[in-house]
C-alpha cells in the first residue's frame, strides 16, 4: 500500500474518535483510514503501516470491552506512549521555601473552575518526551503568578526541562521539585525560550528574567480533603497513575474505581472540582485531541484516590498569609 511519507514521532499520543466500534475487516479499515486522516498520519512502508494497524485494532478490542460494560467513563484508541510519562522523584527537598498545606476540615464542598477564574493557559503538548512534571510545575506556577498579578501568561517549560539539575529534563522529574527551581530564579516566556519535544541544553544565560520568584512551593498532604483545601486556594501539580488503559485512552465521563491504579508515573494539573459528580478537573497536557479536550475528570475518594491522585501534590505560592 502506497502511503505519504511523514515523520512520526514515537511515543506521541493518537486519539481517534470513533462512534460505533465494529469487527468487520472493511469497517475497521474505514476506521483505521479515519484515524489516518484526522490526525494527519501516515507510514513510510507497508510494513509500519500493518504494524500500527494491528496496534489500532487490537486496543478497539480493549475500548469495545471496556465501553460495553456501561461504566461512568468511555475510551478511545491509542498507540505507543510510554515516552511520554515523565513522573520521578528525586532529592532537592531541604528548602526553606517549602511549606505544607493540610486540610482545615472540609464540610462543604463547592464545584471549583480555575479556568474560568483566569489561572489556566489552554492545553498544551509535552509531544515525545518525559517533561510532564515541567508542564504540572510551570502550570502550578502560571496560576499563582495570575492570582498575585491579574494577568496569566505563558511560562517557559523548555526553561525548566532543561535547567532543573535535580530532574532528568525529557528523562522525568518531581512537580514540587520545579516549583522550587522557580523559588530560586523566575519564570521565562514560552515565546522566548520555546519548546521543543528533545533534550537541549540549558539556555537560561541567553535572558533577562524579569518576572519574580516563586517565594514557596507547598506540598499538601495525602488526602482528598487536603488537596480539596489547596484547590480552592489555586491549581496544583498532582501525580497520578497513567500506564493503563482507563487513563491512557480515555475519551470522556468520570473515571472511578480501582482499575486506573495508584503506582504514580505522570504529572498533571488539578485545576477544578465539580461538584455534581464529585469528580476533580484534571488538565494533561497530551494536547486537546486527548480525552475531554485535554482534560479528564476523575472520581474524588479518600486514600490513595483514584489513579493515586491523593498522594503526590504541590502548589506554588505568593501569599503564605492567605493559608
Amino acid at each position: 500500500m502506497q502511503t505519504t511519507s511523514v515523520l512520526i514521532t514515537l511515543g506521541l499520543v493518537s486519539l481517534a474518535i470513533v462512534g460505533l466500534y465494529q469487527s468487520s475487516d472493511d469497517q475497521l479499515e474505514a476506521q483505521f483510514t479515519s484515524f489516518l486522516i484526522q490526525f494527519d498520519k501516515s507510514y513510510q512502508t507497508e510494513e509500519e503501516y500493518n504494524y500500527r494497524r494491528s496496534i489500532f485494532n487490537k486496543n478497539l478490542e480493549t475500548i469495545n470491552a471496556h465501553n460495553a460494560k456501561g461504566l461512568s467513563w468511555t475510551l478511545g484508541t491509542d498507540e505507543e506512549y510510554k515516552a511520554i510519562l515523565g513522573y520521578r522523584r528525586s532529592h532537592n527537598l531541604q528548602s526553606s521555601n517549602l511549606r505544607t498545606i493540610k486540610s482545615k476540615g472540609v464540610k462543604d464542598l463547592q464545584s471549583i473552575d480555575h479556568v474560568s477564574n483566569g489561572y489556566v493557559n489552554p492545553i498544551k503538548d509535552q509531544g515525545a518526551c518525559g517533561s510532564c512534571w515541567a508542564f504540572a510545575a510551570v502550570a502550578s506556577v502560571e496560576g499563582a503568578y495570575a492570582k498575585e498579578h491579574g494577568e496569566l501568561k505563558r511560562f517557559s517549560e523548555a526553561h525548566l526541562n532543561t535547567c532543573d539539575k535535580f530532574s532528568g529534563g525529557c528523562h522525568g522529574g518531581w512537580a514540587i521539585n520545579g516549583i522550587l527551581f522557580f523559588t530560586q530564579r523566575g519564570p521565562i516566556l514560552e515565546k522566548d525560550y520555546p519548546y521543543t519535544y528533545f533534550k537541549s541544553e540549558c539556555r537560561e544565560e541567553e535572558f533577562e528574567i524579569d518576572h519574580p520568584t516563586v517565594p514557596y512551593a507547598y506540598r499538601v498532604e495525602d488526602d482528598e480533603d487536603s488537596l480539596y483545601e489547596a484547590l480552592t486556594h489555586n491549581v496544583v501539580a498532582v501525580a497520578i497513575r497513567a500506564e493503563n488503559p482507563e487513563f491512557r485512552s480515555y475519551r470522556g465521563g468520570v473515571i472511578d474505581g480501582e482499575a486506573c491504579g495508584t503506582e504514580m508515573d505522570h504529572a498533571v494539573t488539578l485545576v477544578g472540582y465539580e461538584k455534581e459528580t464529585d469528580s476533580w478537573i484534571v488538565k494533561n497536557s497530551w494536547g486537546e485531541h486527548w480525552g475531554e479536550n485535554g482534560f479528564v475528570r476523575i472520581k474524588r475518594r479518600s486514600g490513595k484516590g483514584v489513579c493515586g491522585i491523593n498522594q503526590d501534590t504541590a502548589q506554588a505560592v505568593f501569599r503564605p498569609e492567605d493559608y
